[in-house]
């Protein structure tokens, strides 16, 4: 087990659980397979329990930490240790980071959503990412199970998405309610060029009502944004397959998507 420094007190506003388990530890590094040409993005260190690690195994960390009190410890714990930057400040939030290829994180659980969409935009080969195991279970859902929806298909869309293992709350300081599972995430080898305003706005319209069969929602989605007169025509024009929202494989939303984009053109924009 991992030791910390007694005078901090986790923070229940940053969401600060700490990884305690050296064993698990090493596997998250290891599932990133760091060596001395890669540089690694860890966001939120905490306590540095991680940032040993890759230390002695990469080239070079860039370790992104908000809590001001563990920034300082951070400095002091690696003054002597030069291939390791430790930058303060939201990860989220600071533009340009510094290059990187690599990212290994056991970020606070109500980040998830955001930086797993932030991954799905960004530019690596590898990451290790620790998520509430029922979140995870939502970046891994297939078409037609209830954890299947948009987050699912945003983040899939760009992402491979590989589970490593299940992680107890028990390895956590506090310990969590929840238990965790740790995600290999990667970047697809090919993606569908599109209009990705309109995709996102399709996605997030039809998803709305995940339940109904596709051609109820998007009449709904279209009427909406266009009007039901247009609604209705746009409908007649295209090919839409006979399911229910949220059976549609993230092949067939793109699919969708390039038959709307003529129909629409300038006539939806992202509500980001």
């Amino acid at each position: 087990m991992v030791g910390f420094n007694n005078s901090h007190r986790p923070s229940k506003r940053l969401g600060q659980n700490f990884l305690l388990d050296q064993s698990i530890a090493s596997e998250i590094v290891s599932s990133i397979r760091p060596s001395e040409t890669d540089t690694v993005l860890e966001p939120g260190p905490g306590h540095g329990t991680l940032t040993r690690l890759l230390r002695e195994k990469a080239g070079k960390v860039v370790a992104v930490e908000k809590d001001p009190f563990l920034v300082r410890e951070l400095r002091q714990t690696f003054k002597d240790h030069p291939n390791v930057v430790i930058v303060e400040g939201d990860v989220l939030k600071i533009s340009p980071l510094p290059d990187f290829n690599k990212i290994v994180s056991t970020p606070p659980y109500y980040l998830s959503s955001k930086l797993a969409l932030f991954l799905s935009k960004s530019k690596f080969d590898v990451a290790g990412i620790v998520f509430q195991k029922e979140f995870g279970e939502r970046l891994l859902a297939e078409p037609g199970t209830k954890e299947y929806g948009r987050l699912t298909v945003s983040v899939r869309r760009r992402l491979s998405i590989e589970k490593i293992r299940g992680i107890p709350r028990t390895s956590f300081h506090p310990r969590p309610k929840v238990d965790s599972i740790l995600l290999r995430l990667t970047l697809q080898e090919a993606v569908r060029k599109l209009n990705e305003p309109l995709f996102e706005e399709i996605v997030r319209g039809v998803f709305t009502q995940r339940r109904r069969v596709l051609k109820g929602a998007l009449l709904h989605f279209l009427t909406k944004k266009l009007g039901r007169e247009t609604g209705r025509r746009i409908l007649s024009e295209i090919t839409l397959p006979d399911v229910r929202v949220y059976q549609l494989s993230i092949a067939q939303l793109e699919d969708l998507s390039i038959q709307l984009d003529p129909r629409m053109a300038g006539r939806i924009t992202s509500e980001e």
